[in-house]
């Protein structure tokens, strides 16, 4: 998938454009660095919640809902979101949610798809990092760019600050004594 950055402001906002249906993703960029060859790259991640539309397979579990599904459901989870306070944004490379929510860790899902990291289940998130080409296009890094070390270390900061975050907020939860 290509795209372009259509802005990158110095707030450390770049909305980026879908090359496929010009529409817009507005990201925060959490990171800029150079992989190991020198390549200019950011780690951004989508300002709304990133959204996936999955259905039920009774007895199996859940699986996707594929392109031609999603028409006829867009209503129906626009609706379903409407009624948390959140707003289905239909935005270049995925659809997203806008509005806040809170989740505990029962709420993650866990999923087999296959895909499986040394035998760990998928979460429902997911990291994509993207790049410049020569020609100034934004577009998802290819795979051996995921394999990139200085790419790797830099998704790696991200988590390891992420997960920091979340101790210091646990830790002052507990000096509090705030219970759920």
């Amino acid at each position: 998938a290509h795209g372009r950055v259509l802005a990158a402001a110095s707030k450390r906002i770049a909305t980026i454009v879908d090359a496929t249906n010009n529409l817009p993703l507005e990201c925060v960029i959490r990171r800029v660095f150079q992989s190991s060859q020198g390549d200019e790259c950011m780690l951004l991640c989508p300002v709304d919640t990133p959204v996936q539309i999955l259905k039920s397979t009774n007895f199996n579990g859940w699986s996707a809902v594929n392109d031609d599904e999603v028409e006829a459901i867009i209503p129906s989870a626009a609706y379903a979101l409407a009624k948390i306070h959140m707003h289905l944004v239909v935005s270049g490379f995925c659809y997203t949610a806008r509005g806040g929510f809170c989740y505990s860790e029962e709420d993650i899902l866990e999923f087999h798809d296959g895909e499986d990291i040394e035998g760990l289940p998928s979460e429902g998130v997911e990291i994509t990092c993207f790049h410049l080409d020569k020609n100034g296009a934004l577009q998802i890094a290819d795979d051996d760019l995921l394999e990139d070390l200085a790419v790797i270390g830099a998704i790696d900061e991200e988590t390891e600050f992420n997960a920091l975050v979340e101790e210091e907020a646990a830790l002052l939860e507990s000096l509090l004594g705030k219970d759920d």
